[in-house]
């Protein structure tokens, strides 16, 4: 009697749990067909992704190409500008050292001047200065004319100066004052320094 009992019971969870593998396997044989009917749109889309991944590794292997191109122009150009910078400081230190001389041998000539200024009045104006010649206006002649007449031109319209002959009529003068060693001055423009000082003293 018990046998029989327990018989009956291992019977019945045989049947359940056949049920419930036949249940699994027809919901498995649906997940199936349905992979079998999207099995193109799935080989597709793999095709797909694995054009894109060959694309994409042709883009990375140009890209780094191309980096490695622009790398090696932009090292170049940055030899040429540090070339460039080198070349422009070397020039700026040039220009520097030779305003500095420019401005030394300007203030060496300035005192040279001075000093042959100087010098020159002193020749000519033993310890002294050169005397101001005061300014003295110019005395106007008044003409009287009878009357009815017109005052006779004084003036010319207009006078053309020529420095030329001005200085070619200065010529004799100059030849007459002697030379450079007659006159103790050691250049031209000593000796007309100190003509023109003269010119310049007061009348007695």
């Amino acid at each position: 009697m018990g046998g029989s009992v327990m018989a009956l019971v291992l019977d019945i969870v045989v049947i359940v749990m056949l049920g419930v593998t036949i249940f699994y396997a027809l919901r498995l044989s649906r997940h199936l067909d349905t992979f079998r009917s999207n099995r193109s749109d799935m080989e597709k889309l793999i095709r797909e992704l694995s054009t894109q991944i060959t694309r994409a590794q042709e883009g990375i292997s140009t890209l780094d190409d191309i980096s490695k191109e622009r790398g090696d122009e932009l090292r170049r150009l940055v030899a040429k500008a540090q070339g460039l910078s080198d070349e422009l400081q070397l020039m700026t230190e040039s220009g520097n050292s030779l305003a500095g001389r420019l401005e030394g041998l300007a203030t060496k000539n300035r005192t040279i001047v001075d000093e042959l200024s100087d010098a020159t009045i002193n020749r000519v104006y033993p310890g002294g200065k050169p005397p101001v010649v005061p300014y003295q206006p110019e005395e106007r002649k008044v003409v009287r004319t009878p009357l009815g007449t017109s005052a006779p031109s004084t003036s010319s319209p207009f006078t053309i100066r020529d420095p030329d002959f001005e200085s070619y009529e200065k010529k004799p003068a100059l030849e007459e004052r002697g030379s450079f060693e007659e006159s103790g001055f050691s250049s031209q423009a000593e000796r007309d320094l100190a003509d023109a000082l003269k010119k310049w003293t007061p009348q007695k």
